[in-house]
């Protein structure tokens, strides 16, 4: 099946999200369709763009978009990881979708991996009309993900990543740039994530010119994140695609929240963190994704 595909972009605030609005090119129907965004620090060309195109062969719309402040979407300041900015994103997605003539607006789900995950939960929990959820290796607790990061720092580097995020947070009280710090290192760097997947997980998926500075307030702000705590009462369907041996966001308090969760559907992966989108995990989670949309928003 031939795939049409369209270069878009949709207001947020005063900016703009870019995005890549993908459908099967002989569509003449109002298709479901899949609005996608990528995790920590990370922008639609990191690996997603595989799984859209496999999720649009099956026969539905995709949305794949950039945050503001990363990849080519407006927004300043760059590289700021705010939670609130990145669901008002969300939420712009879903309406840009859905207002698409390609597009049934009853049948839009959300796809996430790992922070895009938590937010992918967050924006349906706040949107009824969101018909269903996938959540990739998520971040739904953000305690447990901020102690997984800070078991792997030196107390040297704690302090360093302490002071440079209370930098970045007084000076913001002053409109002055980002702190800039590192996304992800190797053991010992000074960066948020340096167990030993974090580095090459991240090289494998990025594009060459990949930015890996973000802003360094979110070191102390991550822990303040609870996702997961919207399951309890989330009633529409849910497919939760923990990782057992994720280093990231420990799998143990996804998998406990997800299972307090009556329509929640739970898949585990055996991979890294950032291997979802390599094979053979991105084949799985591809054919997980679809067998769960199969059962609710099938294609035509």
């Amino acid at each position: 099946m031939g795939i049409r595909e369209t270069d878009v972009a949709f207001e947020c605030g005063d900016d703009a999200c870019k995005g890549w609005f993908m459908v099967p090119e002989l569509a003449d129907v109002s298709l479901p369709c899949i609005v996608m965004a990528h995790g920590f620090g990370l922008t639609r060309r990191c690996g997603l763009r595989e799984l859209a195109i496999a999720f649009v062969d099956a026969g539905y719309a995709v949305l794949l978009f950039d945050y503001r402040g990363f990849g080519d979407s407006g927004g300043q300041p760059r590289q700021l990881v705010s939670f609130r900015r990145q669901r008002e994103d969300w939420h712009a997605a879903i309406d840009f979708a859905r207002a698409q003539p390609e597009v049934n607006s009853s049948q839009i789900a959300t796809w996430g991996f790992s922070l895009g995950a938590g937010h992918a939960l967050s924006v349906a929990a706040d949107d009824d009309t969101v018909a269903a959820v996938i959540a990739v290796a998520p971040m739904f607790d953000g305690l447990s993900s901020t102690w997984a990061a800070a078991r792997q720092w030196s107390p040297l580097n704690f302090l360093r990543i302490v002071g440079r995020a209370l930098r970045d947070l007084v000076g913001a009280c002053f409109g002055r740039f980002p702190v800039m710090i590192r996304i992800a290192g190797n053991p010992g760097d000074l960066a948020l994530l340096t167990s030993p997947d974090a580095y090459p997980g991240y090289r494998a998926i990025v594009p060459d010119d990949f930015n890996f500075d973000v802003a360094a307030r979110i070191g102390l702000l991550f822990w303040t994140y609870w996702p997961g705590l919207r399951l309890r009462r989330f009633t529409r369907p849910v497919l939760v695609l923990p990782s057992r041996i994720d280093k990231v966001n420990p799998p143990r308090p996804t998998i406990r929240r997800a299972r307090r969760c009556k329509s929640a559907s739970i898949v585990e992966l055996d991979c890294e963190h950032m291997e979802i989108a390599i094979e053979p995990h991105r084949a799985f989670v591809i054919g997980a994704t679809l067998e769960f949309l199969g059962r609710w928003l099938p294609s035509r």
